[in-house]
């Protein structure tokens, strides 16, 4: 029965895999009903052990091992809804981030630094006001299979492992397979964090004036049982001398233009992405990266993820190839063994890693990289 029963749950997470099987939001174990409303405590633990090479210490390089997040950051979470009558409901959704290898706190620090907003939702769209997703990562995920793990597009985009805002007001509205969104964030990151993992950049805004700190951002895309498209614009305005990321003034700005699209075959799901970003805090601000993926199911049980990734610099040297390859395979249907590799080639003085797993070890300028990482996964 057990074997059964496994066999259909995987088959049906097989069937949806390129939609739900990498989303980070979708578990939940235990639910609290009454009164017209529920409470669901729902999360991830993602653990993996890395081989890298090619890291550079001081004038050499050594080959490095770590445990750490694989293909996904590690998560718990309290989300609720409640009734209200006349097909409108109120949300409510408190995630936090941590590291299962030193049980430590993601995002900076925060408590809750993945998303913490509350709102209504019915036939009118959805209104949330909190720390949240802008409207980025609802344009990625459908064309990245790799989600926010340690490989893929992440290593050559910091923003996609952290497209969230702070002091936001996000409305989402989905009619006849069309989703349109808009988000607005009056001060995006309060917290003076880390700046090495990107979780934090000192940038809290709310009280400043002209458009310190701020980020907007749209999305609109359509989706059928086949095939879908997918766009936004986002863009991230600077703040002072103490910001990181080089964004030291508002006159300064971060902005991503996604564009992307994906075909479903026969329960397959392979995309296509352009991500065409000026980041005004670096010297050479203007890039585009493009990449093709696909997500292919072998058996009930086991699906292959692969990706081809390019990064250059306008006017510049600069650039990186990306290979990417993950098995997964079902034990049930909240538990997966996986093994995922990634080689980087860079270019010009570029010195991106293979993998984001923390502490981040970077090859010399213009250096190759593999990073190799064996696993566990659990929804809970």
């Amino acid at each position: 029965m057990y074997y059964r029963s496994a066999i259909c749950a995987c088959a049906a997470l097989i069937s949806i895999a390129p939609v739900c099987a990498h989303a980070e939001d979708e578990a939940a174990a235990a639910e609290i009903q009454g009164g017209g409303s529920a409470v669901t405590l729902y999360g991830l633990i993602d653990q993996g052990v890395q081989f890298l090479n090619n890291a550079a210490t001081g004038k050499t390089t050594s080959n490095v091992f770590q445990v750490g997040s694989g293909t996904a950051t590690s998560y718990f979470g309290i989300r609720g809804t409640e009734d209200l009558g006349g097909g409108i409901r109120t949300i409510f959704d408190l995630q936090g981030g941590f590291s299962p290898n030193a049980g430590t706190s993601s995002q900076g620090g925060r408590l809750f630094g993945r998303q913490a907003y509350v709102g209504l939702d019915g036939k009118y769209g959805r209104l949330t006001l909190g720390r949240q997703y802008t409207m980025r990562f609802y344009a990625t995920s459908p064309i990245n299979p790799f989600g926010t793990g340690a490989q893929g597009i992440t290593t050559l985009d910091n923003g996609i492992a952290n497209a969230r805002a702070d002091n936001s007001i996000s409305y989402r509205y989905e009619f006849a397979g069309l989703t349109a969104g808009v988000n607005w964030s009056f001060g995006r990151d309060a917290v003076n964090g880390d700046p090495a993992n990107n979780a934090a950049s000192n940038c809290p805004g709310e009280t400043t004036p002209s458009t310190e700190c701020r980020e907007y951002s749209a999305m609109l895309k359509y989706e059928t049982h086949y095939w879908g498209l997918t766009s936004a614009y986002e863009r991230n305005y600077g703040g002072t001398s103490a910001t990181y990321g080089g964004l030291t003034s508002p006159k300064l700005h971060d902005s991503r233009l996604i564009l992307g699209g994906y075909v479903n075959v026969k329960g397959a799901r392979f995309g296509l992405g352009w991500i065409r970003r000026d980041d005004q805090g670096i010297a050479t601000p203007k890039s585009n990266l493009i990449w093709v993926s696909g997500t292919v199911p072998v058996t009930p049980f086991l699906y292959v993820d692969g990706m081809v990734a390019d990064l250059k610099y306008d006017s510049s040297p600069n650039k990186a190839l990306v290979f990417v390859l993950r098995g997964q395979y079902f034990l049930s249907k909240r538990t997966s063994l996986y093994i995922t590799g990634e080689h980087i080639k860079n270019g010009g003085k570029l010195a991106l890693s293979a993998s984001t797993m923390s502490p981040v070890a970077d090859p010399p300028p213009g250096g190759a990289q593999l990073s190799v990482i064996a696993g566990i996964r659990h929804l809970f």
